[in-house]
């Protein structure tokens, strides 16, 4: 495989602003922006886009704010549910997602989850993964009650660092009297150093970015199709941009819909899909040596990354006979 970037960008062209999306485990909205930016300064964009591990919906939006007609997948009902309500809800929803930790472990336990259940787990999830809740025991009613707090008085999910209420609560935390031991002050400053950030709130922005994007935008997500099909299902494109953002290999699949995939099976079909239609490919490697990468992002780096796979970056394959067949 190859180190080379294949593929041109031309990076002032890139869209201004934050990229939008759920805040979903292996996310691409880092990346999302340049992804489409790549698309468009490559390949056809007459042709509809089809992203088929389509989680959290990043490509999926940056496709509508640029115009581009897009086809948005996911197996997971439960992901494209939550993206579809949060587009059709308001700001004062929003607001009632933030749970405790104790409802967070009540919700979790349900046998039965509604779409709302879902995203208040997402929400108040470390990593996202809607299993461990965000904050550890001992600075977690704090922080919950803190975030709730400037919502209240300040009806604000961004600046919360600037409002009165979060100035006070941090200066009051740093003025309690240092504790006798040694152990004791290293705790306190943890759980200083864990205050200072409420990850909840800006969580909270992001979905609200979502919700505004057909207004703030200018965009039409009434024709946006939502499916959840298996990937195989669209062995009849043709004439297509197919992005995929698979499972990667040789990595664990907790937190996801499913408890295995066969990373083969699925380059046989991406190479086979490649000979008439334009397939895209993110991931860090790619055993299979039919594809090789044509872009790399240098800077964009797996949050989670075990320490071996610390130099791994996020990389665009495709086909190796793609400049041939496009």
């Amino acid at each position: 495989m190859t180190n080379e970037n294949n593929l041109k960008l031309d990076e002032r062209q890139i869209r201004k602003g934050r990229p939008i999306g759920l805040p979903y485990q292996g996310s691409k909205k880092k990346i999302s922006k340049k992804i489409i930016e790549i698309i468009k300064q490559n390949f056809d964009t007459n042709k509809t886009i089809y992203d088929i591990f389509g989680g959290g919906g990043a490509i999926t939006a940056e496709c509508l704010i640029n115009g581009l007609e897009v086809h948005y997948n996911d197996l997971d009902n439960t992901i494209t549910d939550m993206f579809q309500r949060v587009l059709s809800t308001d700001r004062e929803f929003l607001k009632t997602l933030i749970v405790s930790r104790d409802d967070f472990f009540k919700i979790r336990d349900k046998e039965t989850k509604t779409v709302d259940d879902n995203l208040k787990l997402l929400v108040n999830s470390f990593g996202n993964n809607r299993i461990n809740y965000l904050y550890n025991k001992d600075i977690s009613d704090i922080k919950h009650n803190l975030a709730k707090e400037i919502i209240k008085k300040h009806d604000t999910f961004t600046g919360y660092r600037k409002t009165e209420t979060y100035i006070k609560a941090i200066n009051d935390f740093k003025n309690k009297s240092y504790q006798k031991t040694r152990l004791q002050q290293l705790e306190r400053l943890q759980n200083l150093q864990q205050l200072q950030a409420l990850q909840l709130l800006e969580r909270l922005q992001q979905l609200q970015r979502i919700h505004q994007l057909e207004r703030l935008q200018k965009v039409s997500i009434e024709n946006l199709e939502i499916t959840n099909h298996d990937y195989k299902h669209f062995s009849y494109l043709t004439n297509t941009i197919i992005y995929l953002d698979p499972p990667y290999e040789n990595t664990h699949l907790k937190g996801y819909s499913i408890d295995t995939f066969d990373s083969q099976a699925f380059y046989d079909w991406a190479y086979n899909m490649s000979k008439n239609n334009t397939v895209l490919i993110s991931s860090y490697e790619i055993s299979d040596e039919r594809f090789e990468s044509v872009f790399e992002f240098k800077k964009a780096r797996s949050t989670f990354a075990p320490t071996s796979a610390g130099n791994r970056t996020e990389k665009l394959f495709m086909a190796k006979q793609w400049t041939y067949w496009h």
